[in-house]
């Protein structure tokens, strides 16, 4: 079945849809690590992880559509020159719009994310070190002990 605009058209939404999605993620983020909730941090992180998956599996469709439509390295912003239909590459183009908008909003909210995350990170540095303890010391003992394997049905 030779690809269609429509199955891009469809596929530039459905992008959008997941960068909602991981945009949300990255604000729950931000509000788990300000209310220092471990547990809803973890939760967080997996359905990013999720989220993540379902985004390069989205670009591979991409580059799969590209492919069949003819229109290979060619961006995103310049897909609507490609179209024939005026009508599909009006909706092209709006949709590829949409896409770019949720993508920054994306971006400030992940900055947003990673800062509290930073700051967290410091604050419990900051802790260990006045109760004594060498925070790279502790993560240097961490990685090795977490190579160790042991045995147990010997």
């Amino acid at each position: 079945m030779a690809a269609t605009f429509q199955e891009m058209l469809k596929l530039i939404r459905d992008l959008t849809a997941t960068l909602e999605q991981l945009t949300q993620a990255q604000k729950d983020v931000a509000a788990a690590v300000r209310s220092d909730d471990l547990e809803k941090l973890g939760v967080c992180m997996k359905r990013e992880q999720a989220l993540s998956l379902a985004l390069r599996n989205a670009d591979q469709r991409r580059s799969k559509l590209q492919a069949e439509l003819g229109v290979e390295g060619v961006r995103l912003s310049d897909l609507p020159e490609h179209v024939q239909d005026e009508a599909m590459r009006f909706e092209i183009k709006t949709a590829g719009e949409k896409l770019s908008t949720q993508y920054q909003i994306f971006q400030g909210a992940a900055e947003v994310a990673r800062s509290a995350l930073e700051c967290s990170l410091h604050e419990v540095e900051g802790m260990m070190t006045q109760m004594g303890f060498d925070p790279v010391q502790a993560l240097e003992q961490t990685a090795s002990v977490s190579g160790a394997h042991t045995d147990f049905h010997a």
